[in-house]
C-alpha cells in the first residue's frame, strides 16, 4: 500500500500535502515563539494575529457581506443543532425544517425541545434518497427560520439552490460538507454553520456565519450558549482550540492559493462528473440518489451484493483507496470528494473500478450483474 492513501472518507477529511507539511513544522517552533503551535497561549500577541488572517481569510473566500459575523466555536455542528433553537426558537415560535437526511432529522428533533418544530417536507420515506419538490414543502406562515442541509453526506444528496421561504422567516442552513466547494448566497441566509473537518481542516470548530442582528437571544441562555456571548468576546470565551483553528487558516489559505471557490466548484463538478459517468456506464454498479438530487461532494453507490462491497472496499484499501464505506446506517458505498480531493486519485478510483467489476462480474449469475436490486427505498 502506499505510505501516503487516497482518503475518500465522510470525515475527518485528507488534508492536502502542503497543509500537513507547514502543520508539521509549526508543532515544534510556531512563528517567532519559541513555541510549538499546540503550545500557543490563547491570549497572545500570536494568536490574535493567526485569528484575525484566518477571519480574513475565511470572510473573503465565502463571499461574507458586511453585516454579518463570523465565529469560530467549539461543538462541532452537531452543537449547532442546540444552539440555534436555543437562542432563535421560543416557546410559542415555530420552526420549519426542511429534513432530507438523519442528521436534518437530529437537528429538527433537538430543536422540538425549545419551541414548535414544523417539518415542512420530509423525504424519510424515499429513504432520503431524493431531495422534495418545492411543491412538496408546507411551509408556516409565521415561521421564524427555515432549516436545510444544503448537503446531505449520507445518500448523497444537495441542494443546487437554496430553498424559497414565508417571507416572515430567514434561512438557516447546515453547510458542514460542501461551504468552499461552491458559491453560498450568504445574505439570502440569516445563519449558516458548518463542522471544520470536510473542507475546512480538521476536528474541533464549527464556523458560523450569522447576521449581526440575531446575535440577541430571544430567551435569557447560559452565556456559553448565547451567540452574542462569543460575538463580543471575538470567539474566546472559552480556550480557543488553537491548534485546529491554525488548520484551519492554513486550509483556506490552501483554498485561495488554489484560486478560491470558484476554482473548487470547477473541480467539484469535473471529480463528480468523471465518477458518476464510471457509475452509470455501467451494469456492475448502481448510483444510490436520485439523479435530479445527486450530490457533487458525497457520491454513493451500491453493488450487486454486501460481500462484494466488502470485497471492494478490502481491495481498494491495498490499493491505497480508504474511506469508501456508506453511511452506518445504510451501508454500500460512498466516496467524499472534498476539496483536498484530487481530481488524479478520483481518476485512480474509476481505474481500480473498472478493473474491480471486470474481474468480479464474470462470477455472478447473470440475474445479480448489475447492482440496481440492491438500491435501498
Amino acid at each position: 500500500m502506499p505510505t501516503r492513501v487516497r482518503s475518500f472518507a465522510p470525515g475527518p477529511s485528507i488534508l492536502p500535502d502542503d497543509v500537513l507539511t507547514e502543520y508539521q513544522a509549526s508543532v515544534e517552533h510556531y512563528a517567532d515563539t519559541g513555541l510549538g503551535i499546540l503550545e500557543l497561549g490563547h491570549r497572545s500577541g500570536q494568536f490574535e494575529q493567526l485569528y484575525n488572517t484566518t477571519v480574513e481569510r475565511l470572510r473573503a473566500l465565502i463571499g461574507v457581506p458586511a453585516g454579518y459575523e463570523l465565529l469560530l466555536l467549539h461543538g462541532g455542528a452537531r452543537f449547532q443543532f442546540t444552539m440555534l433553537p436555543a437562542n432563535h426558537l421560543g416557546p410559542d415560535a415555530v420552526a420549519d425544517y426542511l429534513v432530507t437526511g438523519h442528521f436534518g432529522a437530529a437537528a429538527a428533533a433537538e430543536a422540538a425541545v425549545y419551541g414548535y418544530v414544523n417539518i415542512a417536507a420530509s423525504t424519510h420515506s424515499d429513504g432520503y434518497l431524493r431531495l422534495p419538490s418545492p411543491a412538496e414543502a408546507s411551509f408556516t406562515p409565521t415561521a421564524r427560520y427555515v432549516h436545510y442541509t444544503s448537503n446531505n453526506t449520507e445518500m448523497g444528496t444537495q441542494f443546487k439552490q437554496p430553498p424559497g421561504i414565508p417571507a416572515s422567516a430567514w434561512l438557516a442552513c447546515d453547510a458542514s460538507s460542501d461551504l468552499l466547494t461552491r458559491p453560498f448566497d450568504i445574505a439570502r441566509h440569516g445563519l449558516i454553520y458548518a463542522t471544520s473537518h470536510k473542507n475546512l481542516g480538521t476536528a474541533g470548530i464549527a464556523l458560523v456565519v450569522i447576521r449581526a442582528d440575531l446575535l440577541e437571544p430571544v430567551r435569557q441562555l447560559p452565556p456559553f450558549l448565547s451567540y452574542l456571548t462569543h460575538a463580543q468576546a471575538g470567539s474566546r470565551f472559552n480556550t480557543p482550540p488553537i491548534s485546529a483553528i491554525f488548520v484551519l487558516s492554513l486550509m483556506a489559505g490552501w483554498t485561495i492559493q488554489q484560486g478560491g471557490v470558484a476554482a473548487m466548484d470547477t473541480l467539484s463538478t469535473a471529480k463528480s462528473q468523471l465518477l458518476y459517468r464510471t457509475i452509470d456506464d455501467s451494469d456492475f454498479y448502481t448510483g444510490l440518489a436520485d439523479r435530479d438530487s445527486r450530490s457533487k461532494v458525497n457520491v454513493t453507490f451500491a453493488l450487486p451484493t454486501a460481500e462484494l462491497e466488502d470485497e471492494f472496499q478490502a481491495d481498494a484499501a491495498r490499493q491505497g483507496l480508504v474511506g469508501l464505506w456508506g453511511y452506518r446506517k445504510v451501508g454500500h458505498l460512498r466516496a467524499s470528494l472534498f476539496n483536498a480531493i484530487s481530481l488524479d486519485a478520483v481518476g485512480e478510483l474509476v481505474e481500480f473500478m473498472a478493473h474491480f467489476a471486470r474481474a468480479k462480474r464474470r462470477r455472478l449469475p447473470r440475474h445479480v450483474a448489475g447492482g440496481g436490486a440492491r438500491v435501498p427505498r
